[in-house]
C-alpha cells in the first residue's frame, strides 16, 4: 500500500473510531482529518461540527459527515478573505471557481449513497438508535472521511477546472 492509501485508510479508521467513541458523524469526519495530520487547523474547530450531526441537529437534512467533508475542504481551499476580492468579481467567482470542488464532492457522495440527507440515509432502519443503522452510518462516516481526504488532495487550480455535476444555477437557465 502506498503512502496516500495508508493516509486514506488512517482517516477512515480514525473516523470510525471517533463514531464508536461517541462523536457525532460530522465531528467524527472532521476530527479524523485533524488526527491524521491531513487538516492543519486548531483542534477546537471541531466545535463547528457539533450542530451538523443528525442532518443538522437531528432535523434530517444534509448528512453531517458530508457537511464535515465540505467544511474541511473549505478550511483549506475556501476564500480566506472574500472582502479583499474586487466587488465586480466577488459574487461571480465563487460559482465560476470555488463551488466546483464541493459540487463534485457532493455528487460523488450521492452516487455512493443514493442520497445526501440523513433522513434518507437512515430511512431503511426502523430504529434510529438500533445497531443496524449505527453500523451503516459508521461505514458511511469512514467512507466520507476518505472522500474528504481525496478532495483535499486536489490542487485548487485543478478544482477550479472541474466540470459541474448537477447545478441548480445552470439547470434553471435551460
Amino acid at each position: 500500500m502506498n503512502k496516500e492509501n495508508d493516509k486514506s485508510q488512517l482517516v477512515n479508521d480514525y473516523a470510525v473510531e471517533n463514531f464508536k467513541n461517541g462523536l457525532n458523524c460530522a465531528e467524527s469526519v472532521y476530527d479524523a482529518l485533524i488526527r491524521a495530520g491531513v487538516l492543519d487547523v486548531p483542534k477546537e474547530t471541531v466545535a463547528m461540527c457539533t450542530g451538523f450531526g443528525g442532518g443538522i441537529g437531528m432535523y434530517g437534512d444534509t448528512c453531517g459527515a458530508l457537511s464535515a467533508a465540505v467544511m474541511a475542504n473549505s478550511a483549506i481551499y475556501g476564500r480566506k478573505d472574500p472582502w479583499s476580492i474586487d466587488l465586480d468579481v466577488r459574487g461571480k467567482e465563487i460559482a465560476q471557481k470555488y463551488y466546483r470542488r464541493y459540487n463534485n464532492l457532493i455528487s460523488e457522495f450521492k452516487e455512493a449513497n443514493g442520497c445526501t440527507t440523513c433522513r434518507d440515509v437512515g430511512a431503511p432502519y426502523e430504529d434510529w438508535s438500533g445497531k443496524d443503522r449505527r453500523v451503516h452510518c459508521m461505514k458511511l462516516i469512514g467512507a466520507t472521511a476518505k472522500l474528504a481526504y481525496k478532495y483535499l488532495q486536489i490542487p485548487q487550480t485543478e478544482a477550479f477546472e472541474m466540470p459541474y455535476g448537477e447545478n441548480m444555477g445552470e439547470n434553471k437557465k435551460k
